[in-house]
C-alpha cells in the first residue's frame, strides 16, 4: 500500500455502511487496484522507468498524438513532453510527423520499447497479488465478471468468450 508521510494513501469509503454491497464492493475494488498499482510501481522501478512512464509504455499500441496522451493520462501537455522526452532517450519511443498534419507529432513505441513492454507484462503476469490466491476456477469466474462490467471494452469480453486470461 502506498503512503504518503507515514499514512496509508488507499481510497477508503468514508462513509462505507457495514452490509451494503455497493460499498463494500467499491471498497474491495479500492483495495485491489491500490494492491496492483503497487505491483505496477516495483515492476517499473525495476526497469527505471517512472509510474507514468510505464503506464505510456503499456498504453502505446498505435501511433497517438502528445495532445491525445496529455488528454488520456490526465497531464498537462508539457508533462507528457518531458516523459516523451525521457522514454525517446532510452530509445524505447520515438517522435513521428503525423502524415495530415506535419504540426503533430505522433509518439511511436520503437522495437525497443515493444521489448520492454513484452518484459513488463511478462514481470506482472508471472506474480499476480492479490490474484495469487484465487483458484483457477475463481480466476476464471471474477474475469468473466469483470468482463460483464466492461461490455463498451470489445478485448474482455473476447477474453472471456475464448477463455483467455491470466490463468496459468
Amino acid at each position: 500500500m502506498g503512503h504518503i508521510e507515514g499514512r496509508a494513501t488507499r481510497p477508503r469509503l468514508l462513509r462505507k455502511q457495514a452490509g451494503n454491497l455497493h460499498h463494500e464492493i467499491i471498497d474491495l475494488l479500492f483495495g485491489f487496484m491500490d494492491s496492483f498499482k503497487n505491483r505496477f510501481i516495483s515492476v517499473t522501478e525495476a526497469h527505471d522507468l517512472s509510474l507514468p512512464q510505464g503506464h505510456l509504455l503499456m498504453t502505446l499500441d498505435e501511433p497517438i498524438s502528445m495532445r491525445d496522451v496529455a488528454a488520456g493520462m490526465g497531464y498537462d501537455a508539457s508533462h507528457i513532453t518531458a516523459l516523451v522526452d525521457q522514454l525517446e532517450q532510452r530509445h524505447l519511443v520515438e517522435r513521428r510527423p503525423d502524415p495530415t498534419d506535419r504540426r503533430v507529432k505522433r509518439i511511436v513505441i520503437t522495437e525497443g520499447g515493444l521489448e520492454l513492454r513484452a518484459t513488463l507484462e511478462d514481470e506482472l503476469l508471472d506474480t499476480l497479488l492479490p490474484l495469487d490466491l484465487l483458484t483457477g476456477d475463481q480466476r476464471v469466474q471474477l474475469r468473466d465478471l469483470l468482463a460483464l462490467t466492461n461490455p463498451g471494452d470489445p478485448a474482455a469480453t473476447a477474453d472471456a468468450e475464448l477463455g483467455s486470461g491470466f490463468l496459468p
